[in-house]
């Protein structure tokens, strides 16, 4: 009998076919536990709940509601808190903003800074 020279592992065919399966496996993992994470591991978060009462407004809240006095009191109290909270967040993503600008800015030389200036007046436009 004759032997091929490339039998086994180190033929190339074989490789590619275990090369397929290895990605087409490795594709359809991805996949089922991505699936998975977001089936069984997602939660929908509470603060959303609080933004959507902080657009619909406390006047209709109230009403829909039907709301005692302590009630309202409490429902004010905690928009107000997020309303607080989420400003802050703004603010400091404004300063991280400018602060990165600035770094940006520091190593670009006055050509270059014109140019990134008119960069973002373009993009505020």
């Amino acid at each position: 009998m004759l032997r091929h020279q490339n039998a086994g592992w180190s033929n190339p065919k074989v490789l590619a076919v275990l090369t397929i399966i290895f990605v087409c496996g490795a594709a359809f993992g991805s996949a089922v536990t991505r699936s998975y994470l977001h089936a069984h591991m997602y939660h929908p978060r509470s603060d959303r709940a609080i933004e959507m009462a902080r657009q619909v407004g406390l006047q209709r809240l109230k009403a829909v509601l039907n709301l005692n006095p302590e009630q309202e009191h409490t429902v004010t109290a905690v928009l107000d808190d997020y309303g607080k909270y989420y400003q802050n967040i703004e603010d400091e993503r404004e300063d991280v903003a400018e602060l990165g600008k600035q770094r940006i800015l520091a190593v670009l030389n006055p050509d270059q800074k014109k140019r990134f200036k008119q960069i973002f007046e373009n993009v505020s436009q």
